[in-house]
């Protein structure tokens, strides 16, 4: 099953589709790349927004997404979420759990656009700690181009186990090194899902199929197997150590 976990299809959101004219512009996109689902994260920035307000906002859009879906043929299922981005104290927030993707316990988490030095991790440390939530860590490959090694990326899951999303452009447009070291992260395993982080129908497009087909020639088809199947285990809300040791 092809999912596409990570969008900004939902119409006047955030900086994402503009109309509901180019949402379903990009749907139709995503059914000619056969994908079967997409999860719908608009951003989420508690420093400028509360829940609650994100959470009205987001439903407005989606019922006028949905109902014009409808004259999309073969359109993906529509799953609500949220790209969240990390606020040490949101993980106490009594609503925390409103954020989560669809009917799971899990959360996508966007990292700060920063090298990662000790405060970060230990306000991170902090924030995990207080989690109830599931996290899967949003376009992972980004948090390389502000000098951060795979070390430091990798440095994360010592503070507790989470997943891993990856964008679709990142092994089509990154630069050789990056491309390189994503894809070895999605041949050993650490990729869980990927999305196309879609936000228009100009220069960031939903480029699903042709990622799709760079992972299968240079990673095999049982790789982007195995990521499928992930995706589809945390729609099925497992647990994150069972979604990590999958193989299918």
């Amino acid at each position: 099953m092809r999912i596409d976990f990570h969008s900004h299809i939902l119409p006047g959101m955030d900086d994402g589709a503009s109309d509901i004219n180019e949402s379903l512009a990009m749907l139709k996109m995503l059914s000619d790349s056969k994908v079967d689902k997409v999860v719908l994260t608009p951003h989420f920035y508690r420093q400028n927004e509360n829940i609650a307000s994100f959470l009205n906002r987001r439903e407005t859009a989606f019922e006028k997404l949905s109902a014009a879906a409808e004259e999309v043929r073969g359109c993906p299922e529509l799953i609500l979420g949220a790209e969240v981005y990390f606020y040490p104290s949101l993980s106490s927030d009594p609503d925390f759990s409103k954020l989560c993707i669809g009917d799971t316990s899990y959360i996508l988490l966007e990292l700060p656009f920063d090298q990662f030095h000790d405060n970060f991790y230990s306000s991170y440390s902090k924030f995990h700690n207080n989690c109830e939530q599931k996290i899967i860590f949003a376009h992972i490959e980004r948090y390389l181009s502000f000098g951060n090694s795979p070390q430091d990326i990798m440095r994360i899951f010592e503070y507790g186990t989470a997943l891993c999303q990856m964008n679709c452009s990142s092994p089509l447009e990154a630069s050789l090194l990056k491309r390189k070291t994503m894809l070895r992260f999605a041949s050993d395993g650490l990729i869980s899902a990927v999305g196309t982080d879609a936000h228009n129908m100009s220069h960031r497009q939903p480029m699903y199929g042709k990622a799709e087909k760079l992972i299968v020639s240079k990673c095999g088809q049982q790789t982007f197997d195995n990521i499928c199947r992930r995706s589809e285990m945390i729609l099925e809300d497992r647990s994150v150590r069972e979604i990590i040791h999958t193989n299918t």
